[in-house]
């Protein structure tokens, strides 16, 4: 599989890091989480059939999961199985935004949790009796992590062209508390917002190139 960091994307493309976007990393993540195939989701909604670890998910909470899929379109590209569903997760985030360095981030799918009451965000990890904000160093340690959630309110569905051509301001205001929330927690700029899949449904705040 393919290595998603800044560093890895310097070396798949053979360009140097310092060549592209004069130092800016953008990390690029969606407003939840989709995994495909068997491994730890300490944040899982719902249950998938020959996925989903014995223990793992959340299998009271299967029509929300699909509820997402369907708006996000979460089935692999190759095979057409439905991809696992999970809220944010930002001990996972935290990792990845050190590990690559982050100056700033891009969040997308934020339309497809619209109509949701409540959202939730993995905030840290319970393991071992104690509290842990980023990920633990193997796989092993991970699968025991019990996630610690945050709740939001959550938005109404959007005109969501119209959003994109108006800007941040005409974001939902509950959406736009979700959104600072993870910058804050990273401590790096939101660059963009991704409100639909067109190009034309993104809110660009800070255009690095």
């Amino acid at each position: 599989s393919s290595n998603p960091t800044a560093g890895g994307a310097a070396t798949g493309t053979g360009l140097g890091p310092t060549v592209v976007g004069s130092g800016a990393i953008v990390g690029v993540v969606k407003a939840y989480l989709s995994r495909v195939g068997a491994g730890p989701l300490p944040t899982e909604i719902g249950f998938v059939e020959g996925q989903t670890p014995a223990g793992g998910g959340d299998p009271d909470r299967g029509g929300l999961a699909e509820h997402i899929r369907e708006a996000g379109g979460e089935y692999g590209t190759v095979t057409g199985r439905p991809r696992r569903i999970a809220w944010l997760d930002m001990p996972m985030l935290r990792h990845a935004a050190r590990a690559s360095g982050f100056t700033g981030l891009a969040i997308n799918h934020v339309d497809t949790l619209a109509g949701i009451d409540e959202i939730q965000v993995g905030h840290a990890y319970d393991l071992d009796g104690e509290t842990v904000t980023t990920m633990p160093a193997t796989t092993e340690r991970w699968s025991e992590c019990e996630p610690r959630y945050r709740t939001f309110d959550g938005w109404s569905d959007a005109d969501w062209d119209a959003v994109a051509d108006e800007g941040y301001d005409a974001l939902p205001a509950n959406a736009r508390t979700y959104i600072e929330y993870v910058g804050d927690e990273l401590g790096v700029p939101i660059s963009a917002i991704g409100v639909g899949p067109d190009r034309e449904q993104t809110i660009v705040l800070d255009d690095p190139f």
